[in-house]
């Protein structure tokens, strides 16, 4: 394992994540679970890890349920009918209220997009598996610090806790225009 993956798994384990190790053999999947995410799992492991922020929460499965989650965007959720406007190459790894993070196999990135919109159109929004938790739990890491003071009376997100979410993503994007574009995408 590699330092910064292990310096990241400890610091979303002292953030209290659910984390544990999950093998291959835990994939339910009808493709062959890609080697980025089996290695993800196995060294990282979230566990049905839900992260607050504003507005739903962000839900990253196991390895177990991963395969569950990609009703209603790669087939239909009631008749298993395929959807032809989603990729071979796609692989829904969280979501927040129906909105998939999407991994793309091919490249390893973290997609996003809305649900709703009548098609799919993603746009890459992490370079990876790991840079895509290490962000998501930015926004829970923030959201739960700030207790009550998260919200203005008019229930925008305190000025003050934005700016700390930026400067904790920063870091992370390696841009300030980065981290100030995804706090806004996510209602910060």
């Amino acid at each position: 394992m590699h330092e910064a993956t292990r310096a990241l798994r400890q610091a979303l384990v002292d953030q209290g994540l659910n984390l544990r190790e999950q093998g291959a053999d835990e994939w339910q999947g009808e493709i062959p679970l890609p080697a980025d995410l089996a290695r993800f799992y196995r060294e990282i492991g979230p566990h049905d890890c839900a992260l607050e922020t504003s507005g739903n929460p962000f839900f990253i499965p196991s390895l177990a349920r991963l395969w569950r989650l990609q009703a209603g965007y790669r087939w239909h959720g009631v008749s298993g009918e395929r959807l032809t406007d989603w990729h071979d190459d796609w692989l829904v790894v969280a979501d927040q209220g129906g909105d998939p993070f999407i991994f793309e196999i091919s490249s390893g990135k973290v997609l996003h997009d809305r649900h709703g919109a009548g098609g799919w159109q993603p746009s890459p929004v992490f370079s990876g598996l790991e840079q895509m938790l290490a962000c998501l739990a930015c926004f829970d890491a923030v959201w739960n610090s700030a207790g009550d003071d998260i919200f203005l009376d008019d229930f925008s997100v305190n000025p003050v806790h934005r700016e700390r979410l930026v400067a904790a993503l920063q870091p992370l994007l390696g841009e300030r225009a980065a981290a100030r574009s995804l706090a806004e995408e996510f209602g910060w």
